[in-house]
């Protein structure tokens, strides 16, 4: 009988075992492990920087030369392209008069307005958006995410600066329209996106040598990623109590009304029931922008309610996304 028992668990474990999604797992093993690299302290507190600027650099341009000119290869340029790219810029354009009214209305610093802006404006697309659209579709889904991803970088780095720009106080220098189009030309992934779009317009992009080192250095992305998000993952129960009201609005649009904004948008105005529309439904629903947290930080922003808005709205994010997947009307766009 104690035989059979044993049989019966380890059959069970092994059943488990082959439903349980690797991508999920490996979700929450990076981001536990970031975690504990911080408390262990064998990493220096400016980790996270190396991390994102090897993602930045290395692993995301990368991904975008063996995504793009697979999907162009596979979709012809149509309505169903210019969604994922729209998404952020809508909903930037959403975020700042909102914010503004609200931040008005309840007696808010022009700071405060200013990091909700960029933080509620704009999502994580790809240090979080990545690893979750990949544990939900695979390759698939990544490369719609790449477009997710090219249009949140565009919409941050023009109306996204210029926007926050006005709230800055003081006489501290304004975004100009040269510094923009230098921030766009010099982005690593921005040039990556140029040149997939010239291996694939030139039609010498397919199976190679070349496609398989940049395969490999693009698998560098998620793991590297997730870690820097693990350790950077911090929220103050007293900083929470003094900013819970910005907070609860930031975080109340970014993870509800803007995913729920744009399936009323794409799905029941425009008529739209692709599988790029649920992918972009969900990047959508995303946690808030860690850049534009960053960015917000340097620029003079409200610092504390950046911090609360990524290191709140990561891990609450992480649930709310799969639970938007779960909803009958996404499940059936493909």
């Amino acid at each position: 009988m104690q035989r059979s028992t044993g049989l019966g668990e380890r059959g069970g474990i092994k059943a488990v075992q082959e439903h349980m999604n690797p991508s999920f797992i490996l979700i929450i093993l990076c981001l536990t492990l970031g975690a504990l690299l911080k408390r262990s302290g064998k990493f220096p507190r400016e980790a996270p920087r190396a991390f994102n600027a090897f993602v930045i650099w290395v692993s995301l341009p990368a991904l975008i030369l063996v995504q793009i000119p697979a999907l162009l290869q596979q979709t012809r340029l149509s309505f169903d392209l210019l969604i994922p790219v729209s998404m952020a810029w809508i909903q930037l354009l959403i975020a700042l008069p909102l914010f503004y009214f609200i931040g008005k209305k309840l007696a808010w610093s022009n700071a405060q307005i200013g990091a909700l802006i960029l933080t509620a404006g704009l999502g994580n697309t790809s240090f979080v958006g990545f690893p979750i659209l990949e544990s939900l579709f695979g390759q698939e889904g990544l490369r719609v995410g790449v477009l997710n991803d090219q249009g949140t970088f565009l919409a941050f780095s023009t109306v996204g600066l210029a926007a926050a720009s006005l709230f800055v106080e003081g006489t501290r220098s304004r975004i100009t329209p040269a510094l923009v189009v230098r921030n766009v030309m010099s982005f690593p992934p921005f040039i990556a996106l140029m040149i997939a779009v010239i291996w694939h317009v030139s039609g010498t992009y397919g199976p190679g040598p070349l496609t398989m080192v940049f395969e490999r250095l693009s698998v560098t992305l998620i793991p590297l990623a997730l870690i820097s998000v693990g350790f950077q993952l911090s929220a103050s129960r007293q900083v929470i109590r003094q900013q819970w009201k910005p907070l609860l609005a930031g975080l109340g649009f970014k993870l509800l009304l803007a995913p729920l904004f744009f399936i009323v948008l794409y799905v029941y105005i425009c008529s739209s029931h692709t599988f790029s529309t649920r992918v972009t439904i969900l990047e959508s629903a995303m946690a808030p922008m860690i850049t534009g947290a960053i960015v917000a930080e340097e620029m003079g922003l409200d610092a504390e309610i950046s911090n609360l808005m990524v290191g709140v709205g990561i891990p609450i994010s992480i649930i709310t996304v799969y639970l938007w997947n779960w909803l009958p009307l996404l499940q059936g766009l493909h």
